[in-house]
């Protein structure tokens, strides 16, 4: 299984939270922050189910996609083609709410405000092109009330790339290839947008505690490999560059966390070689090497909400190992601490024989993951891993339902961690049974400690 982590899930900070006895007590934040709940501390258990939500009409070999996975204490919210839908959470799939747009969803969120609001992109169809991504939703996760809709000026390209979304505080910021606008959470109002010029255009925009856009230039006309990235952190009211970081001609950057700035980078192939710590004005503070395979660091660029495997505290990133075994059901991993400002290594955690650790976002000082059995037969768990001790704590156990995680057409699974539940979302389902009667698929699952 292929789990994705960021935003929230990283999820991506810190509004009403239950901080254990180590835990500085957090500044009140306002509704435009970006969530980052510390959750309650573990207390072992069993889990169960508290959230279902199922696609039940989709044509068999067809696919569906699924974008955004959100949950709050009452909802868990997903995107099915030209809805946003809801499902209560703590009873038997009750539906919340659902919300239906003009077009299809082409771009979602990954974070969450601290009042509970996010935003989506959707085919609105100006442009006179059925495909383009140009409209902006902000919506309330709670009611599924739409906030505000936007135009955005957005253009369409010789490359098929995706246009993606993200939140920092008071503004939504989607990029695409030809260009990046921002808009007033409050309002929608267009803040500033910028295009493409001399043959550089923005990849990839990193949202959160602070804004970050990776920008490439080609500098070859007939080698796609001949680029130069620089990455910039701007003001996210006047789109105005704080400080730019270039790097080295022909390496690839990927932003794995905004605040602190962390870079994944590919030097001379198709991996990613190296991560790179920034300070605040943007100059290089360490580099961890990768070493080959022993570390397992994955950039999506269609993502373009940080990279698996790699998890940013103040003071540190998280990085999880390559298995250890090629043997099939035997496979095990480890995630290793190392300092943004020297780079070396400090802390491990095991996962322990047939079992991986798989790090979905951080709890205060602390880092949430799901630990999953190789072997087909021990139940997943998620637990606490506390760098100060070295320790790992359990929330709770549990056994997903047979297929919940499964999608089709290469998916992969969203995990987001909020209020002692875990909840899995698939990005895209394909149908399967009889055209007349297909069989219902999962698009999502929540879990919670039993009794909790």
């Amino acid at each position: 299984m292929a789990l994705l982590v960021g935003g929230w899930f990283l999820w991506p900070m810190m509004s009403t939270s239950s901080a254990g006895p180590d835990e500085k007590a957090a500044p009140a934040l306002a509704g435009d922050d970006i969530r980052e709940n510390v959750e309650a501390r573990p207390t072992g258990g069993v889990g169960h189910l508290v959230a279902t939500m199922m696609a039940r009409d989709v044509a068999p070999g067809k696919d569906q996609p699924t974008p955004g996975t959100w949950a709050t204490k009452k909802t868990l919210v997903k995107g099915r083609g030209a809805s946003l839908v809801a499902v209560k959470v703590n009873t038997a799939e009750e539906d919340a709410w659902t919300t239906e747009l003009p077009g299809d969803i082409c771009a979602a969120a990954p974070y969450v405000t601290v009042d509970g609001r996010t935003a989506v992109a959707y085919k609105g169809g100006t442009n006179k092109d059925e495909d383009a991504c140009d409209h902006l939703v902000m919506f309330d996760l709670d009611t599924g009330k739409r906030l505000w809709d936007v135009t955005i000026p957005w253009k369409k390209s010789f490359l098929d790339e995706p246009t993606r979304i993200t939140l920092t505080r008071g503004v939504v910021v989607a990029t695409w290839w030809e260009g990046t606008a921002a808009a007033d959470m409050r309002t929608g109002r267009i803040l500033w947008t910028r295009g493409h010029a001399k043959d550089c255009n923005d990849t990839q925009v990193q949202g959160g505690k602070a804004l970050v856009v990776s920008n490439s230039c080609a500098l070859s006309t007939t080698d796609y490999r001949d680029v130069q990235y620089q990455v910039q952190r701007l003001e996210p009211r006047s789109g105005r560059a704080v400080w730019s970081y270039r790097a080295a001609r022909h390496v690839y950057a990927h932003i794995v966390s905004s605040e602190p700035t962390v870079l994944a980078v590919e030097a001379g192939q198709d991996e990613i070689t190296d991560l790179l710590s920034l300070d605040e004005q943007g100059k290089l503070r360490a580099t961890v090497r990768m070493e080959g395979d022993h570390y397992e660091v994955n950039c999506d660029p269609e993502r373009g909400d940080g990279c698996a495997g790699a998890i940013v505290t103040d003071d540190h990133v998280y990085v999880v190992s390559g298995s250890t075994s090629a043997n099939l059901g035997n496979d095990s991993n480890w995630i290793v601490g190392f300092d943004l400002e020297t780079g070396r290594s400090g802390v491990k955690f095991e996962a322990g024989p047939d079992q991986q650790l798989h790090p979905i976002r951080t709890s205060g000082s602390r880092i949430l993951a799901v630990k999953e059995g190789t072997d087909q037969v021990a139940p997943m768990s998620l637990v606490e891993l506390d760098p100060a001790t070295g320790e790992e704590r359990t929330y709770f156990t549990f056994t997903l339902p047979p297929g919940a995680t499964s999608g089709g057409g290469g998916s992969s699974t969203t995990v987001v961690i909020e209020n002692g539940k875990i909840f899995f979302g698939n990005s895209v389902v394909r149908g399967s049974g009889d055209k007349n009667l297909p069989k219902a698929q999962w698009m999502a699952v929540g879990i919670a400690r039993a009794g909790g």
